[in-house]
């Protein structure tokens, strides 16, 4: 089943893509002035390594499989959660379901095809303002009890204040990433879930009626 649905999937180089577009010069070798350097800010700092889509002639059972990709209730469908997607089908029908995201967690930790770095973390939270919104009102929550405990009166307090600040906001970084990796796990989770669904009904289609 996974390996059908990668099938549906179209998967190009982002920078390819720019390329066509006219955002990136088409050539090394000789001088483009024809590209347009203005959109390169958003297509340079926000998107991920490939962008993947829906074929068009995908089948309509499709869509249901990839409803948690549309709109999982928050986030709505971006290049970010297309691309979780075709790593995550990959992996499924590579290793097997995914029920709670850990494998696809663990692969882009410690991928060297797909590492998550600093840059990577940067550019999806850049890709959709909601993230941004969801990722400082996480930070806010941190920042909110660390004040709270500060307006004690009890000096131990104060300390396990600064102290939970201080941890929460050591590396802001490793917290895009953490958050990164969620949504990535939420994604798997949730195909893991269709495919399975999809399969029992397949099975339970394909049995024999009793007569």
């Amino acid at each position: 089943m996974a390996k059908t649905l990668i099938h549906w999937l179209d998967v190009a180089e982002t920078a390819e893509l720019m390329k066509e577009v006219g955002i990136l010069p088409r050539s090394k070798e000789r001088i483009d002035k024809d590209y347009d350097r203005r959109a390169q800010a958003f297509a340079k700092h926000a998107l991920p390594a490939q962008i993947v889509r829906l074929k068009a002639e995908a089948p309509m059972a499709s869509l249901h499989i990839f409803s948690e990709i549309y709109d999982n209730g928050f986030l709505r469908a971006d290049p970010w959660r297309w691309w979780f997607a075709w790593i995550a089908l990959e992996l499924i029908a590579e290793t097997g379901p995914d029920p709670t995201g850990r494998r696809i967690k663990d692969f882009l930790k410690d991928s060297e095809t797909h590492p998550l770095t600093e840059e990577s973390a940067v550019r999806w939270l850049a890709c959709n303002p909601l993230r941004v919104r969801y990722w400082s009102r996480e930070i806010g929550r941190d920042i909110m009890l660390a004040q709270t405990h500060h307006t004690s009166d009890s000096a131990n307090a104060a300390v396990r204040a600064e102290h939970h600040l201080a941890m929460a906001l050591k590396k802001p970084i490793e917290v895009l990433k953490d958050s990164l990796l969620d949504e990535a796990a939420e994604v798997s989770m949730a195909l893991t879930m269709r495919i399975d669904e999809r399969v029992r009904r397949n099975l339970k289609a394909q049995r024999p009626t009793r007569t």
